[in-house]
């Protein structure tokens, strides 16, 4: 479900870079409010599986790099790793937990 969310934000957002200089538009002005919803519902989703997760992360991250990743990236790839890395062996504990009756 966030998946679809996110691509949803990014063709917007690919849209509305394509009309920035129509910034006073009726258009451009729908078009920015709708970003600006789909991402409060991306960002008030409760993430109910690893790889919503990491779909969740991976676009605040691109967010980040997108508007500052001059300093940053090295920051922004080093919390990929651990997001990867931790959703990995919590998918293991998840999936042995509810097994065992937990």
């Amino acid at each position: 479900m966030v998946d679809v969310m996110v691509e949803a934000f990014r063709e917007m957002q690919r849209r509305l870079a394509g009309t920035l200089e129509d910034y006073e538009t009726p258009e451009f002005k729908e078009l920015d409010g709708q970003i600006a919803h789909v991402f409060d519902a991306i960002y008030q989703h409760e993430p109910q599986t690893v790889e919503e997760a990491r779909t969740m992360a991976g676009f605040f991250l691109d967010l980040i790099g997108d508007n500052d990743a001059g300093d940053n990236i090295h920051l922004i790839e080093k919390v990929r790793t651990i997001v990867d890395d931790c959703a990995s062996r919590c998918d293991l504990a998840m999936e042995i937990a509810h097994g065992a009756g937990i």
